[in-house]
């Protein structure tokens, strides 16, 4: 019965587009992002409706303290603006690292090279924030992070190559009151795979901050 079953997924896949198939596949890593959270112990009971609410509750948080925010994947530098915007701290930095020629490798739903900016970098008005232009590897090896009293991490960089790379990378500046936030959550087999691995290969723990409705922003604190 299930060899049978199996074969008319196989009919059924054939006539299907590769759009639809990726939809069948997002249905899934929904339903995997759901049991991922429970197996952990993760809950959110008041989920927003946006990741800007995801990030109020993150900047809420913050308070008044000296923030070094560090951005992993800026592209057009919508998000570096609104914590330009919100982070009322004069002396708090706010870093963005991205090659700005788009995603190195092709993965998921995203093809090499999308998010490219022709290498352009966002104009934002505001001495704190500074661009750190190239990939990731290249850059954070030569990178001093500046003092701060707590550091926020935003990861957009998509792919769990990229992601697993920075967390790795910045673990001795991960401590308790550490913010991280994860922007394509959702998407099982990268940014999740890439948390779940450096938790479960560190002696690091986390609890849920906040997180929109879908599970795909989510923010966590660490605790210890």
């Amino acid at each position: 019965m299930l060899g049978y079953f199996k074969w008319v997924l196989t009919l059924i896949g054939g006539r299907l587009s590769d759009h639809a198939l990726l939809q069948f596949q997002a249905c899934v890593n929904y339903l995997r992002i759901g049991r991922w959270m429970r197996n952990h112990g993760y809950f959110f009971p008041d989920r927003v409706s946006s990741r800007e609410e995801v990030w109020d509750v993150m900047v809420a948080k913050l308070g008044n303290q000296k923030v070094l925010y560090m951005e992993f994947g800026v592209a057009y530098g919508a998000s570096i603006r609104y914590w330009s915007r919100e982070l009322k701290d004069p002396i708090s930095t706010i870093h963005g690292f991205d090659s700005f020629e788009g995603l190195p490798e092709q993965a998921g739903p995203w093809c090499k090279g999308q998010f490219d900016t022709s290498g352009r970098v966002p104009r934002v008005d505001d001495p704190r924030v500074t661009f750190f232009k190239g990939w990731f590897d290249q850059i954070l090896p030569g990178y001093h992070p500046p003092p701060h009293d707590v550091l926020v991490i935003n990861m957009d960089a998509d792919l769990y190559s990229s992601t697993i790379y920075v967390l790795n990378y910045l673990r001795p500046q991960i401590k308790p009151g550490t913010l991280i936030y994860f922007d394509e959550m959702n998407h099982v087999d990268h940014e999740l795979r890439a948390f779940d691995e450096f938790t479960s290969q560190n002696s690091i723990k986390f609890r849920p901050l906040c997180s929109d409705r879908t599970l795909a922003h989510i923010s966590f604190e660490c605790i210890g």
